[in-house]
């Protein structure tokens, strides 16, 4: 079975500042309702934000609330535009770098120390034993 490496929120926002941040994205979300998760879009070569992102929002009638209040307001000098989210709408996530063998060349490109995720990959081994 496959990791789900989608985020699905009910509160879409875009036209955000260069430089910001999944957290404070939560944070300008967080009067309005509990935030469940807040993921702004990436390259996923560069690891830099596009400028959009999705926020979920409990219960689901603060989503409606949270984007009417939030609508045009000014977030670092952009007049953002936040709206309820399609429910088929997703952010593909980063996903997770796993070791390379010496015997292995690089299959896709990975991210610059500067954009690096902050969390390190599991590696698990898995050896074989010979009972007699």
């Amino acid at each position: 079975m496959r990791p789900n490496n989608k985020f699905r929120g009910n509160v879409f926002v875009a036209n955000l500042p260069h430089g910001y941040t999944d957290e404070e994205l939560a944070q300008a979300f967080d009067e309005h309702g509990l935030v469940l998760g807040a993921h702004l879009a990436r390259d996923p070569i560069t690891g830099a934000t596009k400028g959009y992102g999705l926020v979920n929002l409990a219960p689901d009638r603060a989503a409606a609330a949270a984007a009417a209040a939030l609508n045009g307001t000014e977030i670092g000098g952009r007049r953002i535009e936040a709206r309820v989210a399609d429910p088929d709408m997703a952010i593909n996530l980063p996903r997770p770098q796993r070791a390379e063998t010496p015997f292995e060349a690089p299959t896709r490109p990975h991210f610059p120390a500067s954009a690096a995720p902050a969390r390190r990959p599991v590696v698990v081994e898995y050896r074989t034993r010979r009972f007699s």
